[in-house]
């Protein structure tokens, strides 16, 4: 949800949410990899205002820019989150999160 916010934030259009399927490791780091740079450059395109106007991001939520990203932020913590738990119930132990 990263990407489509930030697109969001930046131009005040909305477009629907299609969440990519990976269906292997490869293809999900992949997609990360591919989504990360697209973040990267969209994020540094959001003009200040936009931080502080609102919209109802995906015709749903409506919010100031700053609120909706830190709503992705939250996001993807919580899902990280799940990602760690499921791990280790399959006896897998994840990297440190705190080591990138």
């Amino acid at each position: 949800m990263a990407v489509p916010i930030a697109e969001g934030v930046a131009s005040g259009k909305w477009q629907e949410f299609k969440a990519p399927k990976a269906t292997t490791k490869s293809e999900l780091l992949r997609l990360w990899d591919e989504h990360t740079a697209r973040l990267d450059a969209v994020f540094a395109q959001i003009p200040p205002h936009r931080f502080g106007d609102v919209d109802k991001a995906f015709g749903q939520w409506e919010g100031r820019g700053i609120d909706t990203i830190q709503y992705a932020i939250d996001n993807e913590i919580h899902h990280r989150g799940q990602g760690y738990v499921y791990l280790r119930a399959l006896g897998i132990e994840p990297p440190p999160f705190w080591e990138r």
